[in-house]
């Protein structure tokens, strides 16, 4: 156990004096703290139970995660009394099969510190076997500095553009990425129910359409050329209610449009994703209503250029547009 625990020391040396020798290196961030971490250096945690379970049968204590608790109880008396945090981190990863919610109840580290070191854009996102990084400072936001990669980054990063960065904001560089770490941080009412509720429904009912025409490259049904489907086509009867697939407003409302027809563009999360629906035959909201998820907003139609009639419907965010299977609970 003694040598466990002068490992750890041994680390939490090694990261300050690394943190030293990056501030030398990257002048561009004199008021920042910079410190660089290499996660293949980092102590594992091979398990978040407190006993581990010898071969043959008796139990140990667990040293490792009894260190990782001692430096979290440290680092949160260090914040109440003012004083600077010693932020070293862990690996775990997740082979015990706890939910997100579940691990960060266990580790005790708050659920948007956990989130945003480690790129989970929702509270549901499935997180069995993910290797996890493991801050030993309970509260905190990271922010990539460069372009976020998912929805609640990118959210994050507008939200945060307005804040001005001190000598006391936490800069590091891990594994290449690049995050500023506001210290003692919690998500706002908006970002944290974009986070605890970012599931979506499906914009028609399970039991009411077929997938006509997948996302991706195909061949226009018109013209016979190769082109971007930017969304997909769901089959269904003309006059099947069309739903929103989440909280939101109204960014557009379009009639007679020569290719969509009658379509709607729905704006959620303040904008950062963006669903569309298209070939309605008719349109049930108006620009900038506000709507919640599962209010009927038009019906399926086929108007525009369509060959039957259908819901052409499409995700985007940040802009891009994504397959929406990769975001709705599609059983076909």
């Amino acid at each position: 156990m003694k040598a466990k625990f002068f490992f750890v020391v041994f680390l939490i040396f090694s990261y300050s004096l690394t943190a030293q020798q990056s501030a030398k290196e990257a002048p561009q961030h004199t008021e920042q703290k910079t410190i660089t971490i290499d996660t293949s250096k980092l102590p594992v945690i091979t398990s978040l139970q407190s006993f581990i379970k010898n071969e043959d049968g008796t139990y140990q204590k667990n040293d490792m995660l009894y260190q990782y608790q001692k430096l979290i109880e440290n680092n949160n008396k260090a914040l109440m009394a003012g004083k600077e945090v010693q932020q070293i981190f862990f690996l775990y990863k997740n082979t015990e099969g706890f939910t997100f919610q579940g691990l960060a109840a266990r580790t005790t580290i708050n659920q948007e510190t956990l989130a945003t070191l480690n790129s989970i854009a929702e509270a549901q996102t499935d997180i069995k076997d993910k290797v996890f990084i493991l801050p030993t400072v309970k509260s905190g936001i990271f922010i990539p500095k460069n372009r976020g990669t998912n929805s609640l980054e990118i959210l994050l990063q507008e939200n945060y553009s307005i804040k001005s960065l001190t000598k006391n904001t936490l800069y590091y560089i891990i594994d290449g990425k690049e995050f500023y770490l506001f210290v003692d941080q919690r998500l706002n009412p908006t970002e944290r129910a974009y986070f605890l509720d970012s599931s979506l429904r499906l914009p028609l009912n399970n039991d009411s359409f077929w997938i006509s025409s997948e996302f991706g490259l195909r061949k226009n049904p018109f013209s016979g050329e190769m082109k971007n489907h930017n969304g997909i086509d769901m089959a269904a009867e003309e006059g099947t209610p069309v739903y929103a697939i989440k909280d939101g407003d109204v960014y557009s409302c379009i009639e007679n449009d020569s290719t969509f027809g009658n379509y709607i563009v729905l704006r959620h999360d303040l904008g950062k994703m963006t669903s569309t629906y298209a070939h309605l035959s008719k349109i049930t909201v108006k620009q900038y209503q506000s709507v919640k998820k599962g209010d009927i907003i038009g019906y399926v139609g086929q108007t525009g250029m369509a060959t039957g009639p259908h819901l052409h419907f499409e995700i985007r965010v940040g802009g891009k547009a994504l397959d929406p299977r990769e975001k709705l609970d599609l059983e076909q």
